[in-house]
């Protein structure tokens, strides 16, 4: 019979069961959920969220016309806000720095990887949750105006009725941008508050460096160092608005930044470091 470690059950088959990576995304979202991390930030959104709804009753009342007429593509990409953004922006950094760090602290990692929790199945697992939780906030954020807008006026609404097409694109941009930052973030800290200060300062941190660069450069191109520039200029791209950063460096500083904290996830969550 074979013998097993005192402290762990027996290994069970790989084929029973869900896979292990949604078994981690679940164990998370429930221990997010008994710790009632979104009291403040659900009172915030919500607010934000009424403000919006009431931009896209009165904003087409408001002027000479007073007609409900489509409105711009700043208008489109202002249903996710600058204000929306960087209250999320501290939400996921609250959440996802302590998604890896808490396993640091409390040495988890060790026995997951004892077990049938790949490597691989570790960051899915994270990722997940980490990219989930702010996917799942914008959403109402783009589909609840668009809906109150077709409800008013149909097709001739304030809100374009193909702008789901272009902002879930850019809400599933900003969700990786945020998740997989802070997810590198987590993973360089011991502790939750550690995550959570990594994370916020590696945003601000980008931030400055990006507008002194800009400055300094004389190219506002340079904002794309800022993973918050970034966040605000995807839903503007997509619309079709104007802005300081297009599409090139947009671009650019997206996939930096994913490859930078992916790499750095990936490395400080390998089972070696976890035996360190």
């Amino acid at each position: 019979m074979p013998i097993h470690a005192p402290t762990l059950p027996p290994r069970p088959l790989q084929g029973e069961g869900l896979a292990p990576a949604l078994v981690l995304a679940r164990f998370e979202v429930r221990r997010i959920l008994r710790q009632r991390l979104g009291r403040f930030f659900g009172f915030a959104f919500a607010l934000v969220l009424l403000v919006d709804l009431a931009l896209v009753y009165f904003k087409p009342m408001a002027g000479v016309a007073g007609q409900l007429l489509p409105q711009g593509a700043a208008f489109q990409a202002g249903l996710l806000g600058k204000v929306l953004l960087f209250l999320l922006w501290l939400q996921v950094a609250q959440v996802g720095g302590g998604l890896v760090a808490r396993d640091t602290l409390y040495r988890i990692r060790p026995l997951m990887y004892a077990h049938p929790v790949r490597h691989l199945d570790y960051l899915l697992g994270k990722g997940l949750v980490a990219v989930g939780l702010p996917f799942l906030i914008l959403l109402p954020f783009i589909l609840l105006p668009w809906g109150v807008s077709l409800l008013m006026a149909g097709a001739q609404g304030p809100v374009w009725p193909t702008a789901p097409l272009h902002l879930i694109p850019a809400a599933l941009v900003v969700s990786f941008l945020m998740g997989i930052l802070t997810l590198g973030a987590s993973s360089l800290a011991s502790t939750p508050g550690g995550g959570f200060a990594w994370a916020l300062g590696g945003v601000l941190g980008c931030g400055v460096l990006g507008t002194l660069l800009s400055g300094l450069m004389g190219n506002p191109g340079w904002y794309a160092v800022s993973p918050m520039a970034l966040a605000q200029a995807w839903p503007r791209i997509l619309c079709g608005a104007s802005g300081e950063l297009g599409w090139i460096a947009t671009g650019l500083g997206t996939l930096v930044h994913l490859s930078f904290w992916l790499g750095v996830a990936v490395l400080r969550t390998r089972p070696r470091e976890a035996l360190a």
